[in-house]
């Protein structure tokens, strides 16, 4: 099964990969401060320092937005996982965004098993460059020129996985989207949520985030307050993702996620035109 996840990354500095593979160092003041233009004066409290693995399994669209969030900051490096950015049109975050932080290069990933929805979006200097959500039969967002890494999956080189027995859809993409949007993740920042992990991945699981809680205007934090078990219960309590069979992602849903689609014939005949197919 494919992972559930959930992230944004700010990104000033030339070599993300490199730094994440080498191992990265959270500052809680640094992140705490990174996120608080979107709670405005609401009292943000650390609760619980975990790893962007277990943060993005927590997280999902019916998750309140005034409880958690979870947030990394790394000097030129930063991530937020929040169920702000749960979203099939990821179009629609740039002024959320940019009013965390306008860095020079900004990544979002979405990817939801439960709908088979994959959705990934990248923003340049405060413009959004690319953005595409889809599940394997209803293309929800479609902006910008695609990247060079798109190319196999529209050619038909990363065929989606059926389960046995169940029958593909007739306009079904020729892809699954939560596989395209984690290769998106893996060019742009070293690894993917879903495992098995390539050899080259870097494990989310060692990237280091911490939870805090969200509280209304004027809380006042105790002062001898401590991260207690049921802090830690927020974000390790959730369903561990179990390995999948490499590059197996489920096939679309009986019923897929409500919204307006796009009509693909005339899409991927200009993909194809674009890659020279």
């Amino acid at each position: 099964m494919s992972a559930r996840a959930t992230a944004v990354w700010f990104i000033d500095t030339p070599d993300a990969t490199v730094r994440i593979r080498e191992g990265l160092i959270n500052s809680p003041d640094d992140a705490r401060t990174l996120i608080q233009p979107i709670y405005g004066d609401k009292v943000l409290v650390p609760a619980v320092d975990t790893d962007l693995a277990t943060a993005t399994a927590a997280v999902d669209a019916d998750s309140d937005p005034d409880s958690i969030v979870y947030v990394g900051s790394y000097g030129g490096l930063a991530v937020v996982v929040c169920p702000l950015f749960v979203t099939a049109r990821p179009s629609t975050l740039t002024k959320t965004i940019m009013a965390v932080r306008t860095s020079h290069v900004v990544t979002l990933l979405h990817t939801d098993p439960g709908t088979a929805l994959g959705a990934f979006a990248r923003w340049e200097a405060g413009t959004l460059r690319r953005a595409f959500s889809a599940n394997p039969v209803t293309i929800y967002e479609d902006e910008g020129i695609p990247f060079v890494f798109e190319r196999p999956f529209w050619a038909g080189e990363c065929p989606i996985y059926y389960a046995p027995g169940a029958q593909p859809e007739l306009m079904a993409l020729p892809f699954h989207p939560q596989e395209l949007a984690e290769q998106a993740n893996r060019d742009w920042l070293g690894f993917r949520f879903t495992h098995p992990l390539a050899d080259t991945d870097t494990d989310p699981a060692t990237i280091p985030v911490t939870g805090f809680r969200v509280h209304p205007a004027g809380y006042v934090a105790a002062a001898d307050h401590v991260v207690t078990a049921a802090d830690h219960m927020v974000a390790r309590t959730v369903a561990t993702p179990q390995p999948a069979p490499p590059d197996q992602f489920p096939e679309a849903p009986a019923t897929p996620p409500a919204g307006k689609g796009k009509p693909k014939g005339r899409f991927l005949r200009r993909l194809r035109r674009y890659f020279g197919l």
